[in-house]
């Protein structure tokens, strides 16, 4: 598992860096590269997705890194010599160089998943940021004069003096999916801030500032005279994509499913690979076998697949359950966060990990930015009738669910914060979350307060931009990124996502949205691209597996211990979230229900309150892993 970690005492007092590192959860079998000098330590784990560099003036400048920088020919060019770079250097040395060249301005330079720290002696500063995008997390906190940043809280919480408190008000928002905007600045923990995506956190004695410094142009406007030429390009932009995250010292492996995101990744990664030209040393695609003829059985594309490519796609068969790997997945992601199918996704990520791969590529996140139809509102703003009647028409949409829709995006453009917190109320009035009976009176009104706190405010620009740009910056989609990300880590993997790399996300925003969606048909920019490259049987493709009837099979065949674990003994009960005799009669109904639900309703709820219950108990209850943690830590001091 890669990570970072870094300590500066602001008074200027010495640090005894081997005696810190034995406080933090980096510290076991570390191993690895640190650096220290008086006052400040950094160190991070030995691995291809971490580096550390020291360079300037008199060692002066010290850079630490832990993920991936996409644009180092770009680095490497601008430098023009001026320092000493070359394909044996590390993205840690970059990072370095292009601070040294560019100063405070240096993280707009640089593309990539990230996050980084560079500590200007001479300055007397450091300075931390992460990605664009935010796939790889880095969180914050200052105890007792010193200033603390690692990869993960876990590392912050064992240094003696941050409280393992949980943030009730990111409890909250953990249920209401993370829609209030501030939700970004936060961990699960009171004590610990996180770094948003696109920011840079300055720190001196005299105190700290945080500045955004990339946003997408949500009113770049990308026209060429042919479809044609809107396909090159998508498909350049996406090849390129793809080459950057093959980039590995280790084979590198691909979830496939026969759909189109994942079908057209593998496409060009195993093309690049018969090519010579894959930057990695081997490629391989995992998918999950599904029963013959169930609603998750993809062999006729895999198959598809396999014939085009001239590569065998292993087959990880299908397993339901997920309470075996709930406690170790909420451990390590630091999130209430779990899934109905874990048990299946850590066999083929173990998988993965035993053909020698070090990073895995997914799918994730093309239905979000590639399959969206808000481009009709502005087909209708711009009273282009006659196609907005195909394009509704081809995408199965009501006449009422689109003057809806449009009602919507009028108002989000229109009308004041406090109008559309009044709006959303209303429209939520019989399903919000705070109207959840199993919840105690206390966390109601605090779901109800979440829910009305200031939003993603939308930018300027159509509404095919707006939606895009939702995808890329909803707090939720930060918080599947950083949960994501830490749970291939279980494995020893790095996980990376091509559908979002800033050059390809800005694209789409910038195209109109009926050609993303050529003549009406969703994702037609897409399927046009993959003509030659993807098997004509899954461009055509409308459908994709259906995974629901599984993971409700998941949750009854282990509702007894789903029971157990929210019974009388429950944390969240005794924390004050859950009214345990209210939900306690409930769990009877929910278990008849779960075997005839054709429906994610119930599951979901279910999975909600686990991984509440489950977070509890690894951080917040005596006895829990923080808490053998310190006491370890303090033997070894």
């Amino acid at each position: 598992m890669s990570g970072i970690f870094g300590c500066w005492r602001l008074d200027g007092s010495p640090l005894q860096l081997r005696t810190s590192l034995a406080s933090t959860s980096i510290h076991p079998g570390i191993a690895a590269p640190t650096w220290h000098r008086h006052s400040a330590g950094f160190a991070c784990q030995a691995s291809p997705q971490s580096s550390l560099s020291v360079s300037g003036r008199s060692d002066s400048i010290v850079c630490i890194l832990v993920g991936r920088l996409d644009n180092r020919a770009e680095l490497s060019l601008a430098a023009g010599g001026r320092f000493f770079l070359n394909s044996e250097s590390s993205d840690a040395d970059f990072v370095a160089a292009t601070y040294q060249q560019y100063g405070d301005s240096f993280v707009g330079q640089i593309k990539g998943d990230f996050a980084c720290a560079v500590f200007d002696g001479d300055a007397n500063r450091l300075l931390v940021a992460r990605d664009r995008l935010g796939v790889q997390p880095l969180c914050f906190t200052s105890v007792n004069d010193t200033f603390l940043f690692a990869s993960d809280a876990k590392m912050l919480l064992a240094w003696p003096g941050v409280s393992t408190t949980p943030d009730d008000t990111m409890m909250a928002d953990f249920v209401l999916r993370f829609v209030a905007l501030d939700s970004q600045n936060r961990t699960f923990f009171r004590d610990i801030r996180s770094l948003p995506p696109a920011h840079v956190l300055t720190v001196t004695p005299r105190g700290t500032t945080t500045r955004r410094y990339f946003e997408f142009d949500t009113e770049r406007r990308t026209e060429f005279r042919t479809f044609p030429e809107y396909v090159d390009v998508f498909h350049q932009f996406t090849v390129a994509s793809v080459r950057n995250r093959l980039r590995h010292t280790s084979p590198v492996a691909v979830s496939v499913s026969g759909g189109l995101d994942s079908s057209y990744i593998w496409s060009i990664a195993s093309q690049l690979a018969r090519d010579g030209s894959a930057p990695c040393p081997d490629v391989f695609a995992l998918i999950y076998q599904g029963a013959p003829s169930s609603l998750s059985d993809e062999e006729l594309f895999v198959g598809a697949l396999e014939q085009a490519s001239g590569m065998t796609i292993e087959r990880i068969p299908q397993r339901t359950g997920f309470m075996e790997f709930a406690a170790d997945e909420v451990h390590h992601a630091e999130s209430p966060l779990a899934e109905a199918l874990a048990s299946q996704r850590q066999t083929m990520y173990r998988r993965a990990r035993q053909r020698g791969a070090g990073r895995l590529l997914t799918g994730h996140w093309g239905d979000q930015v590639l399959f969206e139809s808000s481009y009709l509102v502005d087909l209708c703003r711009s009273g282009r009738w006659k196609t907005v009647a195909s394009h509704a028409n081809a995408w199965g949409l009501p006449r009422q669910r689109l003057v809806a829709q449009c009602a919507r995006d009028l108002a989000t453009q229109c009308l004041p914060a406090s109008w559309l917190r009044t709006a959303r109320r209303v429209r939520r009035r019989s399903e919000g979350a705070w109207r959840a009976e199993w919840y105690t009176d206390r966390f109601r009104a605090l779901l109800r307060d979440r829910f009305e706190a200031d939003r993603l405010a939308r930018p300027r620009g159509t509404g095919h931009a707006w939606a895009i740009y939702q995808q890329a910056r909803r707090g939720y989609h930060v918080q599947c990124l950083e949960w994501n990300c830490r749970v291939a880590a279980m494995n020893g993997l790095d996980i990376a996502f091509p559908y979002l790399d800033c050059d390809l996300v800005q694209f789409l925003m910038s195209i109109p949205g009926e050609i993303q969606s050529h003549d009406g048909v969703p994702r037609g920019l897409m399927r046009a691209a993959m003509r030659g490259v993807v098997p004509d049987r899954i461009v055509s493709r409308r459908g994709k597996g259906e995974f629901t009837q599984l993971a409700n099979q998941s949750i009854g065949l282990e509702f007894g211990q789903i029971s157990e674990l929210l019974g009388s003994t429950s944390r969240a009960v005794q924390c004050g979230y859950i009214d345990g005799p209210v939900l306690w009669r409930l769990l009877g109904e929910w278990r008849r229900t779960i075997h005839s639900s054709q429906n994610a309703i119930v599951a979901n709820r279910l999975l909600e309150l686990c991984g509440i219950e489950l977070w509890l108990r690894q951080f917040a209850a005596p006895g829990g892993h923080l808490e053998r943690e310190r006491e370890l830590s303090l033997v070894n001091a």
